[in-house]
């Protein structure tokens, strides 16, 4: 799983990376074009035109081979890393944590505690799950590396250590995505 910082870097990286191949490509079709395209507010001749497009499709095709190379989200790499995804510690909501077992109403989940640290989660089946059956995530990850997480379970956990921070659901997870 990648965090924030390292799916910002990706996203940079492979944009600089197309930008460079598309003005190398443009230059390349300068010089086979004889070097007198001008695209400009002032003139512009077909031999401009033709090297505008050609750096437009190859700086678009190199991102979309960036794009499938690095696997970062469209906004990440179209804004050069600008827009990042959002950490799973934004979406996590906090669980509601039972310190005994009679302490548990049966509504919803909660994470069962034992002398202040967590040990399994209640409402997710009809036992209490441990916590190492359940997935999770450190907080800073970026919330775009989750969806693989979601085919075993409904619910991955967010944590920062040993400290649980929060649970992100399925539904959640979809909804953040806009699907």
């Amino acid at each position: 799983m990648r965090t924030v910082k390292e799916l910002r870097l990706a996203g940079l990286f492979a944009y600089l990376a197309a930008l460079v191949l598309g003005l190398l490509f443009s230059y390349l079709l300068h010089s086979f074009l004889g070097g007198g395209g001008r695209l400009g507010w002032e003139s512009f001749n077909l031999a401009g035109l033709l090297e505008g497009l050609g750096f437009l499709l190859f700086f678009t095709f190199s991102l979309y081979v960036a794009k499938k190379a690095v696997r970062v989200p469209c906004t990440t790499l179209l804004t050069a890393g600008l827009l990042w995804p959002i950490p799973a510690r934004r979406l996590a909501r906090p669980l509601p944590r039972v310190e005994a077992l009679e302490a548990y109403e049966g509504r919803g989940l909660a994470l069962l505690v034992h002398e202040g640290r967590p040990v399994g989660l209640l409402g997710l089946s009809d036992h209490i799950l441990p916590l190492e059956e359940v997935p999770s995530v450190e907080a800073e990850v970026a919330v775009s590396e989750l969806s693989p997480l979601f085919l075993r379970q409904p619910l991955v956990l967010v944590v920062r250590g040993e400290e649980v921070v929060g649970a992100i659901s399925r539904e959640a997870f979809f909804r953040h995505l806009g699907a």
